[in-house]
């Protein structure tokens, strides 16, 4: 099988090597294409006026690998990978995050976002997150990154799949939950700062204004408890319940302009 992988921590990132590491094992036909320098945060932004480069690198322990370091986003990624740089992929899986993407966190990753791109695409594709900042073992990730291939796989009407992994040992983790994305508000007031210079500053708050119940049936809950976390996600952005309302009340609906 022919598997392309990217991410948004960069192309030399420990989690992407682990991946890349498990799944040359299998006999697969890999490629990499990953931003040269950390994008985490990019969400599903891509590169319009300025020029994009590709330079060709070595992934220390997996030097049979092609790969390329992109000066552009993880959506950037995918596109140039599909449209100029490799064949067509069976598979394109995105990751291993350093940290969790649940719930509202999929709007913004670019490790979500790189998997979405690959999906809009017609690639089956693959998020895949440690929920540690710092992980001491990525066996669950990885484990739970080819359990969502094998679905993709042999489920056609599957697309997209966002693997949420605990950071432990594949012993350890207490299975395998297909469970919603939850819903996370984040701090707004970013902390105000001054350079030595005297010029103000300001740094992303790292607070949640809401927290998640930890019986709760999402995402973050699961993996909280030691199981990995899968979220079938759509591209289709429409709100089709809605959509079905607002279209049973068309007729009822003055419009005054």
């Amino acid at each position: 099988m022919r598997i392309l992988f990217t991410n948004d921590d960069g192309v030399f990132s420990q989690g992407l090597r682990a991946l890349l590491l498990a799944f040359a094992q299998e006999g697969n036909e890999l490629y990499v294409s990953a931003p040269d320098a950390e994008r985490s945060g990019a969400s599903h932004s891509f590169t319009m006026f300025m020029p994009l480069r590709a330079q060709q690198v070595t992934i220390p322990g997996v030097e049979d690998v092609t790969a390329y370091a992109v000066s552009g986003t993880p959506v950037d990624c995918v596109k140039l990978a599909y449209g100029n740089l490799f064949p067509r992929p069976d598979l394109l899986i995105s990751g291993i995050n350093l940290g969790a993407n649940r719930g509202t966190d999929i709007f913004y990753s670019g490790t979500v976002s790189a998997a979405m791109e690959g999906a809009i695409l017609g690639i089956p594709s693959v998020a895949v997150s440690n929920i540690a900042w710092k992980p001491n073992c990525f066996e669950a990730a990885v484990s739970g990154a080819k359990y969502a291939a094998s679905l993709l796989m042999c489920m056609p009407e599957l697309r997209l799949l966002n693997v949420n992994a605990p950071d432990l040992s594949l012993a350890q983790v207490k299975g395998v939950r297909f469970t919603p994305a939850g819903v996370q508000e984040y701090e707004t007031h970013y902390d105000e700062r001054m350079d030595p210079y005297g010029q103000k500053y300001y740094w992303l708050p790292a607070g949640r204004k809401s927290q998640c119940d930890a019986e709760a049936d999402c995402d973050e809950a699961w993996t909280n408890r030691g199981y990995i976390a899968i979220t079938p996600i759509v591209t289709n952005m429409t709100d089709e319940t809605t959509l079905a309302r607002l279209r049973a009340k068309q007729n009822e609906i003055t419009l005054k302009l």
